[in-house]
This record gives structure tokens, sequence and C-alpha cells, in this order.
């Protein structure tokens, strides 16, 4: 029905490519910026194709509409602008059908009987596009977001080092080399579900860029501040998700920093207990430092100064280390202790006496002190190793 239409076009192809070349440059905002050669040579051969199609002569398949949706698949053109670029060409070959109508011997009723065969056609020809458009767009997809999560366990293990590899991992994860980061390890509630839906793009719309990968234990990123007065923002936002467990490592100011960062945000994460909701942020210090460098080292420095506590009964020894804890957040000032303990001054300097014949410790040393706070930021960060003493 629709093959005696074909002579209607013959020695008008260069025309009708032209007219829609200018169309789809006025018409569409993102066809505007194409080269117009370029352009005008995909429509040609998408002209070409389907009159030859029409005429049922040999098609190359590599120059059809499922090439064609590949191609813009690649360049990254939305398929709502892909599909209006299709739907202005197939109605500009209409017009040049209805314009020449009679010219060349086709009749009103001749077009008016081939109408629903050409717009089927153009129906199979969009469905074709849309399909290997989509098909192409998930394969690309698929492939980056493979080579995120590579390089972002390159950069969480230490992997990727020196100065080329992690530029090249800042420009493929949209991060800066240098800058205010912080990175941040959330548990997720089942085995691969995200523990933060929609964080990245959440964080996005603030300008705020970042890098995430999903593992079935955990769901860990990278963010990148654009300076320290955006971490309380930052922090607002994960308050924003219920029932989270989430732990995080103090700002850092290299990429090349990530490991360590990786391992203090896991640390912490882990002094969450199971069950609990809360948001933990590691605070700097160089003794928190130096313990979250070499968890071993921390907790062979907790058993060695608390481990006396252990064959107490719990609720005495979270008793003391409660205490304990409170006196030294009190400046060592037990009147201090007592207030926000809620306990009479008695009550305080009695509970740090045990504390002192179970540590074998003297909270009047300098130096015992120092290695009790060692070993209370210890005993906080790494809770797996108190519950296997």
């Amino acid at each position: 029905m629709l093959r005696p239409l074909v002579p209607i076009f013959t020695g008008k192809v260069d025309e009708l490519v032209e007219r829609l070349t200018i169309r789809l440059r006025q018409e569409i905002p993102d066809y505007a910026d194409m080269d117009y050669a370029e352009l005008s040579n995909q429509a040609d051969t998408q002209v070409r194709y389907v009159l030859d199609e029409l005429a049922g002569a040999q098609v190359a398949p590599e120059n059809g509409p499922a090439a064609y949706g590949r191609l813009r698949a690649e360049q990254g053109v939305p398929p709502e602008v892909v599909l209006h670029a299709y739907r202005v060409a197939w109605a500009e070959l209409w017009a040049g059908l209805i314009d020449d109508v009679g010219t060349n011997g086709a009749s009103t009723d001749q077009l008016l009987q081939a109408s629903t065969a050409f717009f089927w056609m153009a129906d199979e020809y969009a469905r074709r596009m849309l399909g290997a458009y989509r098909r192409r767009a998930v394969e690309l997809l698929t492939r980056q977001q493979a080579e995120r999560g590579a390089t972002l366990e390159g950069l969480f293990t230490g992997y990727l080092n020196g100065s080329e590899a992690l530029w090249e991992a800042a420009a493929l994860l949209d991060l800066p080399y240098h800058g205010h980061f912080v990175v941040i390890a959330a548990a997720t509630p089942a085995p691969g579900r995200e523990a933060l839906p929609g964080i990245r793009e959440v964080l996005q719309k603030a300008h705020i860029n970042s890098a995430w990968r999903l593992a079935a234990d955990l769901e860990a990123g990278i963010v990148a501040l654009h300076g320290p007065a955006e971490l309380g923002p930052l922090l607002d936002e994960l308050k924003g998700h219920a029932g989270v467990r989430v732990g995080l490592s103090g700002p850092y100011t290299r990429l090349a920093d990530t490991p360590h960062a990786m391992r203090v945000a896991r640390l912490v994460l882990g002094t969450i207990p199971n069950g609990h909701s809360e948001i933990k942020q590691f605070t700097e210090s160089p003794i928190g430092a130096l313990l979250a460098a070499s968890p071993d080292t921390a907790g062979e420095l907790r058993r060695s100064v608390l481990g006396g506590l252990d064959e107490l009964p719990r609720e005495d020894q979270e008793t003391l280390l409660l205490t304990l804890s409170t006196w030294y957040e009190s400046s060592g000032s037990v009147t201090d202790a007592a207030k926000r303990l809620y306990v009479h001054p008695n009550t305080v300097r009695y509970r740090l006496r045990r504390v002192q014949a179970e540590t074998q410790r003297n909270l009047d040393d300098p130096r015992d002190v120092a290695d009790i706070w060692a070993a209370l930021v210890a005993n906080e960060m790494i809770p797996a190793l108190r519950d296997r003493s």
C-alpha cells in the first residue's frame, strides 16, 4: 500500500533532509547544539532507510532506527527528546507526501488509504528505536556503575594510590582531588538493601557531590563538602533516615587518605549496638587517630588496662565505665561528675576507687590517667573486643 508512494520522493530527498534538519534544530534545544552537517547526515541516512524499506530494497541494519537509538543513548540525549525528534521526522515525511499528492500521480484516495499503514510504520520504527535506546542505556549504566563501584572499592581499600590513579578516580566519581571529605558507613537493614535511599540525589540538589557503594552489609560513601560548615546540614540529612546505624569518619582533606577514613567510619559504626538507631561521628584526636589506624593495638590496650573490669557483672562494669567517662568529661571534678550522673559525690568517689582497684591504676598519677583515657577511647571504638573478653 505504501510502496506506490515512494516515487513521490524521487529527487526530493535532499530538500526533505534540509527541511528536517532545520526544523529539528529550531524545535528541539538538544539538537540545536549538534553539528549541522552531522545532524543532516543522520537525517539523510534515516530518511533513505525508510524509503528503501518502503520500496522493498535491501536495507543495512546499521543505518536503521535501532542504530539511531543506540547512537543517541551513547550521546546521552534523553529518550523523550529522541522520541520527539522522531515524531518531527515522520511528520515532515508525511508533509512531503501531502505536498506532492497529485503532482506525481498519487491521488488523495491513495494517500488516505496509505495513511493508516504509514502511521503504523512510524509507530513500529519508534518502538524499534526506543527499544534499542533503552537496551544500550542499560548497558552503559551497568558499565558505569561497575566502573564507579570498582573505583570506589579501590579508594576505600587503598588499592588505588599514586597521584595519577587518584586524579582519574576523582574525575570518574566527580569528586575533587583535594577538598573537605568525610566517609560515611551505614549498616544495611537487609543484605544488599540501601540504608540511605536517595542520599546521593538529595545531596546533589544541595550541590554536594558524593559517591556511594552498596555491599551486602554496608552502604559506604565519600562526601565532598564545600567546607566544615556543611557538616551540620549533612548530619541533619542523615537524621532524616529513620532507624539507621551510621558511622562517620573525621573530616580529611586529601582523597589519598580515604582508606584510613573508611577504617575509622567502620570502627565508629561498630560501636553502635545492633538494633540501635544512631548516627555517630568520630571525634578527631591524636589518641583516637592512632587507635583507629591500628585496631589490634587498640584492642590490646583496652584488654591490658580495663580487662580487670570484665570479671565484674555486666551492670557493674557499665556503671563503672560510665562514671569513669563522666569524670573525664568533667575534667576530673568529682562534684561536676556527680551532678551529671545525678548521684552523691561520695558515690562517684567510691566508684572511682573500685576502678583503681580493678585496673591497678592510680587516678592521681598522670601516666595512669593517660593510660585509662586511651583505653576508654579504645573501648568505645571497638565494642566487639569487649564482647569477646
